[in-house]
């Protein structure tokens, strides 16, 4: 993960959010059973990496935010802000903490992927 602007940021989000608009209001009628079969496996793939922002998001929010900023725990203000349950809130930090970018006390990123921390293994092994 690289350094962004809060600008980058912003903009980011805001091309996504537009896109995502104009895809919901797509008709796929026009398309063939292998074109829908395909359309539906890149959606799904789409769905599943939007995760990986969330967990940074979250992470950066246990690393950062103090429990009066959030007005209670993070858990919490994730139920409160995304109307969520709390047992759900819960389960995602937890998933982030998990899944997400680690980052060492140095402030740069840890392992991001399996295959990372295995070639890492593979070096210290004699």
């Amino acid at each position: 993960m690289c350094s962004s602007s809060r600008d980058d940021v912003q903009r980011v989000f805001d091309a996504l959010d537009a896109n995502l608009d104009r895809a919901c209001e797509l008709s796929f009628d026009v398309l063939t059973t292998p074109e829908l079969l395909r359309m539906a496996g890149r959606l799904e793939k789409m769905a599943r990496r939007l995760v990986v922002p969330g967990h940074a998001l979250i992470n950066q929010l246990v690393q950062q935010a103090t429990d009066d900023e959030l007005g209670g725990k993070l858990s919490h203000a994730l139920a409160d802000r995304l109307r969520i349950t709390r047992a759900e809130a819960k389960r995602r930090v937890g998933e982030a903490a998990d899944l997400g970018p680690r980052r060492a006390l140095t402030r740069t990123n840890d392992f991001h992927h399996p295959e990372e921390l295995l070639g890492a293994v593979d070096q210290d092994d004699p």
